[in-house]
């Protein structure tokens, strides 16, 4: 297999902003593609769903993978593989259930009713952090049952690590990782000694409860709260300003939204599809595999890409256009991953987004960007940093 190494452009601004036309050209032209010694690239749908659900697929990584800041998460269901991820998984599931998220979203809602009510007299609001980042965030705070102060923080400081996951990161790239890690860690450390201090009923609680039981370690107790405090907001924040962005620039869209509750869910399914938060995720093969004719070697790094996935013309029709309508067969997008690994988040997120929206379409008719959006956007994630937006 050759190696061509203007295929995915990791750090041009181009291919940052929109990386599309280059997955297509992947799909087309290679689609099994070598990126270096070690690494294999994925981006067509059927071997997406077939080989992400492998046997073999680990999330251990080999001894070559150099370590790195997301080390500070091995004891948490992002390293673990069945059946300990399996087990370890259900301690959370249960806080996630249909029943208990129409519970949570009542807390996205009155947020979100409370930033509306604060809308400038002319419409103007930053919505990506008062819309978008505050209600999302406060809920997960919630369900966790510890405070909810400093977003704005927590909020930069979820930027900062997430941006160091691309192969093309900088050595200030992982020095901000390092950083965010690290407050971060500190401001969860403190939560569960307030919490141990002054007990309540909160997922944190019944995590600790389980650390006491022995069923659950103080790592993957502080792990597991970092990693639902950081990621609790950032992907349904942005999955929401990307849905108000397109509201914005295709009025039509938010019409047929306002006016049509039937179809909502369906929208909101094919606005997932076209900008999932999350773009691409690694395994690691534990036994040699043939993929498309050629055999990957036990303990490779196979790249499967999330956002190529969700937009190949031979099961997406138009791929680059919304399209609600897309019959059942033809629109079960990869956003949220498949199999064991699929986001434990999906449930929620899209209660909240939904929820959000609802609020929205209920008081308005028409909504404006005030200016440009800035975006912070790399191969493996995509996050808003303001959405300037006019509500009327």
């Amino acid at each position: 297999m050759n190696i061509t190494h203007d295929i995915l452009p990791w750090s041009h601004p181009d291919f940052r902003r929109n990386p599309y036309p280059w997955y297509a050209r992947l799909q087309r032209d290679y689609p099994l593609y070598q990126e270096n010694e070690h690494t294999y690239i994925i981006s067509r749908y059927e071997d997406y769903i077939k080989y992400v659900k492998h046997p073999a697929m680990s999330m251990v990584e080999p001894d070559w993978v150099k370590p790195h800041n997301w080390h500070v998460f091995l004891d948490t269901i992002l390293f673990y593989d069945p059946p300990k991820h399996t087990t370890t998984r259900r301690h959370t599931n249960k806080w996630f259930t249909p029943k208990l998220v129409a519970e949570w979203v009542k807390h996205t809602i009155s947020v979100t009713e409370e930033a509306l009510n604060r809308i400038e007299p002319d419409g103007y609001i930053e919505a990506h952090h008062h819309i978008c980042v505050v209600p999302t965030h406060i809920t997960m705070c919630r369900v966790l049952g510890v405070i909810e102060d400093e977003i704005e923080l927590a909020t930069l400081n979820s930027l900062k690590i997430v941006g160091m996951q691309t192969p093309a990161a900088t050595q200030a790239d992982k020095d901000r990782a390092r950083d965010g890690f690290e407050w971060l860690f500190a401001k969860c450390k403190a939560m569960i000694n307030e919490k141990r201090e002054n007990p309540g009923n909160g997922l944190l609680d019944a995590m600790l409860t389980l650390e006491a039981s022995g069923d659950m370690t103080y790592n993957e107790v502080l792990q597991t709260l970092v990693l639902f405090y950081f990621s609790g907001a950032p992907n349904p924040a942005y999955l929401l300003a990307s849905i108000l962005e397109h509201f914005a620039r295709e009025p039509h869209l938010f019409e047929l939204y306002r006016e049509n509750p039937e179809v909502r869910q369906a929208m909101i399914n094919e606005f997932i599809r076209l900008n999932p938060p999350e773009q691409s995720f690694t395994r690691y093969p534990t036994e040699d595999i043939e993929i498309r004719g050629v055999t990957i070697p036990a303990g490779s790094c196979i790249r499967f890409m999330t956002a190529a996935a969700n937009r190949d013309e031979t099961v997406f029709k138009r791929p680059n256009q919304f399209d609600h309508t897309r019959p059942q067969e033809a629109s079960q997008h990869v956003s949220f991953g498949v199999g064991v690994h699929a986001c434990a988040g999906q449930v929620i997120s899209r209660a909240e987004v939904q929820a959000s929206l609802d609020v929205i379409a209920q008081r308005f008719k028409r909504i404006e960007l005030a200016e440009e959006p800035v975006t912070m956007n790399d191969d493996r994630i995509r996050n808003y940093i303001t959405l300037p937006l006019i509500f009327k």
